[in-house]
């Protein structure tokens, strides 16, 4: 019934609304983790609308058939040249009240920039501050998610080389 909507509403001005439903998407993956089962519940139906709407075969079969880990790889893989602005929009949920959102938008970024293959350094100083506090986060998964990354963000091979922060971040994350 939500695809049904947005369709018609769609209809209008397309153009506009895809690019809104871009907007929405990073923060609605992030919401699927939300503790509140009706909130998760609500995101990952928005998702499914979003999919349709965007004509998105595969984030909806993802959706449906709950394979929710990989999500996030979909999402860059559809637009990687969006990832700067996936970062961008994945920082405020780095200090959300729960942890399960948090730990989400840590692994998020973490799987961004291990497929950057170019990063400018403005982008990585804004990732590493952003992560910094995380690092003594009351929950050990997001703490050592953070540690493990921000340790990644600045070994030398990857200040170097754009392609060492690849290499680098292949053993934290699948």
């Amino acid at each position: 019934m939500l695809a049904e909507l947005l369709q018609l509403v769609v209809g209008r001005d397309e153009k506009r609304m895809r690019k809104e439903v871009w907007r929405a998407l990073v923060p609605l993956l992030f919401r699927m983790s939300d503790q509140v089962p009706s909130v998760a519940k609500a995101s990952r139906e928005a998702l499914l609308a979003a999919a349709e709407l965007l004509r998105w075969k595969t984030l909806k079969h993802l959706l449906q058939r709950e394979r929710l880990w990989e999500l996030g790889a979909c999402l860059l893989q559809k637009n990687r040249s969006r990832a700067e602005d996936f970062i961008h929009q994945s920082l405020p949920y780095l200090q959300d009240p729960q942890a399960n959102v948090r730990l989400a938008a840590v692994r998020f970024i973490g799987l961004i920039t291990r497929r950057l293959r170019e990063q400018t350094t403005d982008s990585q100083a804004d990732i590493l501050s952003a992560l910094q506090p995380l690092e003594n986060d009351w929950d050990i998964s997001v703490s050592s998610l953070a540690a493990r990354t921000t340790s990644i963000l600045r070994s030398p091979c990857v200040q170097q080389r754009p392609r060492g922060l690849l290499r680098a971040l292949r053993c934290c994350w699948p």
